[in-house]
């Protein structure tokens, strides 16, 4: 706090008396000794001014003194007595009470060097604990940097700004969601509004600061106050550098949990089951215990991934997430049954925007986990094709694209090599699109106006090209044995994404 007049009245050591009361509470600059019958050139305003009157023996009026230094809104006057028989001149007295300039009496014992020793005394003491408490503020924050859970760090970093303004504080990301608080919890609107200003306005508002990557927001860090002071001000710049390095520190590690994450999903469908067990230990998951697989399709894949990461934590359950194209994949481990999955997935979709979400089969261990994964894939594919919606593993029985998704990858290639891979070569050679052709053609059901209608050819020019797969591949599309073989090839290419 700063000396105030009302600090050194409260001295005893000092022994100064209150002649002329006023603004005791004012904080004093600096402490001055002026004779002069003018001293306002040399002041800046809130000083502190001591004198013995000598300016009176030069024919000043005490009016006329008094208010030259009310020009410049002095804290106080002091008035030192040379001898003990003195006393304070009633007119100064009158002058300072008319001007509302207060007057304190110095006794003969204290000079005026005590009064002024003792001011820059307190005021390096301010400005020592003023140092100090700015040193015990940035120790506090960087050790809350160094926490190793980046919410527990910008918890710390709230904490800390709320300790030292006396307001509650608010960090965001740049979207205006909310990371961490104290105090009562922001308003989201009011988050998402402030968010969205500064982007517009970057200095419209005082009580906020953003951490920026280039000209984009990345957080920001708010007190719940209107009008913020220096020492704020000061606070939260300070803070910005140490949010910025939690957040860092937060993204790495959310980086490499996500590549891991991938690297965990990629060894389960590889049937790499060993090594799968491994990581997913190393996830706090048991390889031994009930999982289950769930897949989400999403429009804004790595939105929605953050999304996900956050309903895991939300609701408390332990498993992974990772994004395969423009799917989640999630394994949960669940010790219930795979209907208690369908409710996950549910809730899933609303905290993600999904478009549809699949479910696989709750698998005892890790040996029936990629058939989980892969039923949950083709049960979200059908949810997608229907129009969205959460589908289970029960609803594929008896569909043939799970049949092919458990498939070893080997099998499936060589099956389909024996068949496409001649008209692939021909299309290569000769543009033929015999391919796609004969995809139009077994989708349509053999409806041949319909796909030459499909393919905007004419139907002469369809049953060409037909001919000429038959011709390639030695099978005849008038035979449903044939027909069947040649779908489920055409029907691998999807299997494999």
């Amino acid at each position: 706090m700063a000396t105030t007049l009302r600090d050194l009245l409260d001295d005893p050591a000092l022994g100064l008396s209150l002649l002329v009361d006023g603004d005791l509470d004012r904080p004093i600059r600096w402490v001055h000794v002026s004779e002069l019958a003018d001293a306002s050139p040399y002041l800046d305003g809130n000083e502190l001014i001591l004198t013995t009157g000598i300016w009176r023996q030069r024919g000043t009026e005490a009016l006329d003194f008094v208010r030259a230094l009310e020009t410049k809104s002095v804290a106080g006057l002091g008035y030192g007595l040379l001898n003990p028989c003195d006393s304070v001149p009633h007119g100064l007295i009158r002058a300072c009470r008319d001007e509302g300039v207060p007057l304190v009496l110095v006794p003969t014992e204290t000079p005026f060097i005590a009064i002024s020793q003792r001011f820059v005394e307190r005021l390096h003491n301010k400005r020592e604990g003023d140092l100090r408490a700015s040193l015990a503020f940035m120790s506090d924050l960087i050790a809350s940097a160094d926490s190793p859970d980046p919410a527990t760090g910008l918890k710390a970093v709230a904490r800390i700004l709320h300790r030292e303004t006396g307001h509650g504080a608010w960090i965001t990301d740049g979207s205006g969601r909310l990371l961490a608080h104290t105090g009562r919890m922001p308003d989201r609107d009011y988050l998402q509004t402030v968010a969205q200003n500064m982007r517009i306005h970057p200095n419209s508002n005082g009580s906020v600061r953003a951490l920026r990557n280039g000209s984009r927001i990345t957080a920001l860090i708010g007190l719940a106050m209107d009008n913020t002071g220096i020492l704020a001000q000061a606070r939260l710049e300070a803070s910005v550098p140490v949010v910025g390095l939690v957040l860092a520190r937060e993204r790495t590690i959310r980086e490499t949990e996500r590549r891991l994450a991938g690297e965990l999903v990629s060894l389960i469908l590889a049937r790499q089951e060993q090594a799968a067990a491994a990581r997913m230990t190393s996830y706090g998951l048991n390889p031994h215990k009930p999982n289950v697989a769930i897949v989400a399709a999403v429009a804004d894949a790595e939105t929605a991934l953050g999304d996900a990461e956050r309903w895991l934590d939300a609701e408390g359950l332990n498993g992974v997430v990772t994004l395969r194209a423009s799917q989640l994949h999630l394994i949960i481990e669940d010790s219930a049954t795979t209907s208690h999955a369908d409710a996950y997935a549910s809730t899933l979709v609303r905290a993600v925007t999904a478009t549809a979400a699949g479910v696989g089969t709750l698998a005892p261990d890790i040996r029936s986990l990629r058939k989980s994964l892969v039923q949950a894939r083709q049960a979200c594919e059908l949810g997608v094709r229907r129009g969205g919606g959460t589908v289970v593993s029960q609803q594929l029985a008896g569909r043939h694209s799970l049949l092919l998704a458990l498939q070893d990858q080997d099998v499936l290639d060589s099956f389909r090599d024996a068949l496409l891979a001649p008209l692939e070569d021909y299309d290569a050679k000769h543009s033929g699109d015999l391919v796609p052709t004969l995809r139009a053609f077994l989708t349509s059901g053999g409806k041949w106006q319909q796909t030459a209608d499909h393919l905007n050819v004419h139907v002469n020019t369809l049953r060409h090209r037909l001919a000429r797969v038959e011709e390639v591949t030695g099978r005849r599309l008038d035979d449903t044995s044939d027909r069947v073989d040649l779908w489920l090839a055409l029907e691998t290419l999807r299997s494999e994404t």
